[in-house]
């Protein structure tokens, strides 16, 4: 009897134990959501503060209340105030709106969209910085276009004219440089940003608008960038260990991060690193490789920043046989931070054989003469 009512008290206690552990992890979770709830409503009266502050008509606030409430309502003020969490808002939203609106209705919209970005400062590109959707690009921004496929022999030269939030117009540069297409049809662009890099990008044309003739064009919210004028080089002959992987093409490494997309490893190797910039990379392997594989690699930092390792995904642009079944990989890094693009800038920088007095006296020397 004694060991039955033992029993029975252990049972009780352990319930009781286990019943005020689930009760303190539901006013955990309650108190948390009621926090976050609290939070949400102060952000939301900072926001309507600046909107009010910046001189938004009644039109654009609720314009850009509905583009926060659709799709980022845990975070109005990161979207007001951080130009990419806006751009990525607006990249959502006017995808969606495409589908219902007339081109006059969306052109409108795009008007409004401008006008909000402006005042909230988020037109401000500060120099150097990259972008990544054609909204970011200025009035007067020359590039190079081209009916996507075409012949290189045949790419014309424009300016853009006009951005707004749903479309940038580009007029020609010359008579000659107008483009033979149809509504509808993709256009290939390239274009040389000064205090950037090169970028390549595709875009549909949506409209054309005659005298003078101009060229609307669908915003493209995916930008390739490449050869940027921010990144040393440097010769390098260190070895290292690399993985093959292969990465689904459903993913945008332009706007991602490549840590947060699955990838599969087709097989590792050694392979012997002979050029690197923050921007990309030439690789020694002794192994032919598919260009549809990235090559995943390692790279120790060596600095004092947490992780002393990243990993850089590279995209394989060009391979050449060089002799005896060795080849070598020439690619671009994908789906890097720019916080870690910053450190391996810096990594770079520190390879940079150092110049002498006597050198550097004789690049001025030669500087001034050009002058």
């Amino acid at each position: 009897m004694q060991m039955l009512y033992d029993t029975w008290f252990l049972w009780s206690i352990t319930f009781l134990f286990l019943s005020l552990l689930i009760v303190s992890f539901l006013i955990g979770i309650y108190k948390k959501k009621k926090e976050e709830k609290q939070r949400i409503l102060r952000d939301w009266e900072r926001v309507r503060y600046i909107l009010k502050e910046k001189e938004l008509n009644e039109k654009e606030i609720k314009l850009f209340e509905e583009i926060i409430h659709k799709y980022d309502p845990q975070n109005p003020l990161g979207v007001t105030t951080f130009r990419q969490q806006f751009i990525r808002c607006i990249h959502k939203y006017i995808l969606n709106a495409r589908k219902n609106l007339s081109f006059e209705e969306l052109d409108e919209i795009g008007e409004a969209i401008r006008e909000i970005s402006i005042r909230l400062g988020h037109d401000y590109i500060p120099y150097g910085q990259r972008i990544y959707t054609t909204v970011e690009l200025y009035q007067n921004q020359p590039l190079w276009m081209a009916p996507q496929g075409e012949n290189p022999s045949l790419w014309r030269k424009g300016n853009v004219v006009d951005i707004n939030g749903a479309f940038f117009r580009v007029t020609p540069f010359t008579p000659r440089d107008r483009l033979p297409v149809n509504l509808g049809q993709y256009i290939s662009f390239k274009m040389w940003r000064e205090d950037d890099a090169r970028y390549q990008f595709s875009t549909v044309l949506r409209r054309i608008e005659l005298d003078p003739e101009i060229y609307v064009f669908d915003h493209a919210f995916s930008l390739e960038r490449f050869q940027s004028r921010a990144y040393f080089r440097v010769r390098l002959d260190k070895p290292v260990e690399v993985d093959i992987v292969k990465i689904d093409k459903k993913y945008d490494l332009n706007q991602i991060s490549a840590d947060d997309v699955p990838s599969q490893i087709q097989f590792s190797t050694r392979a012997r690193i002979v050029n690197l910039s923050a921007g990309g990379s030439a690789i020694l392997i002794d192994r032919d490789i598919d260009e549809g594989f990235f090559i995943r690699i390692l790279l120790d930092m060596e600095d004092d920043k947490e992780p002393k390792y990243i990993t850089l995904y590279m995209r394989i642009i060009n391979k050449v046989n060089v002799a005896l079944g060795r080849y070598m990989y020439r690619g671009a890094f994908m789906g890097l931070t720019d916080e870690n693009r910053d450190r391996l800038a810096k990594y770079v920088f520190r390879q940079q054989p150092p110049v002498s007095s006597a050198l550097r006296e004789q690049q001025k020397k030669d500087e001034d003469n050009k002058i």
